[in-house]
């Protein structure tokens, strides 16, 4: 008698960790670009981005972080690529070094207030106090998820002097208007990439206005525009919502308690020697009931005054 062939049984994990070997990777990988405005020097906001990295990278990850930092003098452009928790553990390690970096800040305030025996009582004083802060404004441009290919195989920063923009920007224009300076601003960093990708050496710096480096580059006015648009994403909230789930409010919960229209409200009321204490609501079908019967009593009466 001969034997059934062996059935090549394969699950679908088999199937997702050749694709992983195919396309050297451990995890699914991601790519996020976002953009800010910063308050510290160039060569500053890059040790403190350069420093983030570098703890992701140095502690266990599947991916490492890697990408490109574009640093203007008070706006940046970050293209970061990593698994999801690597890229998000980025994003976590860089403002807890601002909170940290905000509280070292107050400290030396206050110890060199002591030293000079200067009492600072004014509102204003107090309130520039409060506002040391790293990033202005921060907001998530875009994110690629299971990407197969990365572009960058290490974190590269780059200081740049973009150009003016031409004509103005609508702030408070339709959604429409919006999405298309997103996507002008996404392909200009996309040929940042292809530059970074295809040069080891690239730099920005002595670029004359005809260079195609310096067309690549988005402009401050773009920038801005992206980060007072009420359509994309701050990424404080991105970076809060990561590993959350919202309650979710089911039916029966918004219903409660039911419409006396359908439950009279004195249905459950207890009786007293025969009586409620308060009279039942009359009911729409009680009414066309009660209607009903007082036709049938008047057609009786009528048939039985006609007889006589």
């Amino acid at each position: 008698m001969a034997l059934l062939p062996d059935l090549d049984v394969r699950t679908v994990l088999n199937v997702v960790e050749e694709n992983f070997e195919r396309i050297r990777l451990k995890a699914y990988a991601i790519r996020m670009i976002y953009t800010g405005e910063h308050a510290l020097d160039k060569e500053e906001i890059i040790k403190h981005f350069k420093a983030t990295i570098d703890d992701v990278n140095s502690s266990y990850c599947d991916i490492n972080v890697r990408g490109l930092l574009l640093v203007y003098d008070s706006y940046f452009v970050h293209v970061v690529e990593g698994s999801e928790d690597t890229v998000y553990r980025h994003l976590r390690f860089l403002f807890e070094r601002e909170r940290k970096w905000i509280e070292e800040k107050l400290k030396e305030d206050e110890s060199d207030e002591v030293v000079e025996g200067v009492a600072i009582m004014l509102d204003e004083e107090l309130k520039e106090k409060s506002e040391k802060k790293i990033f202005k404004r921060v907001k998530m441009l875009t994110i690629y998820h299971s990407i197969q290919t990365l572009l960058f195989d290490d974190w590269r920063a780059f200081i740049a002097r973009p150009p003016s923009l031409i004509g103005t920007l609508n702030v408070h224009g339709p959604m429409s208007e919006h999405m298309e300076q997103l996507r002008i601003c996404l392909d200009k960093m996309t040929r940042i990439c292809a530059y970074a990708k295809a040069d080891e050496n690239l730099s920005f710096k002595g670029l004359s206005a005809v260079d195609p480096r310096i067309e690549a580059l988005p402009e401050v006015a773009l920038i801005d525009c992206l980060l007072q648009s009420r359509y994309i994403l701050d990424l404080r909230h991105v970076a809060h919502l990561h590993r959350r789930v919202d309650d979710y409010t089911f039916y029966f919960e918004n219903v409660w308690p039911l419409p006396t229209h359908f439950t009279p409200r004195h249905l459950y009321k207890l009786k007293i020697d025969d009586s409620f204490v308060e009279p039942l609501p009359v009911m729409p079908w009680e009414l066309v009931k009660k209607e009903a019967e007082d036709e049938e009593r008047e057609e009786r009466q009528s048939g039985s005054s006609d007889s006589d």
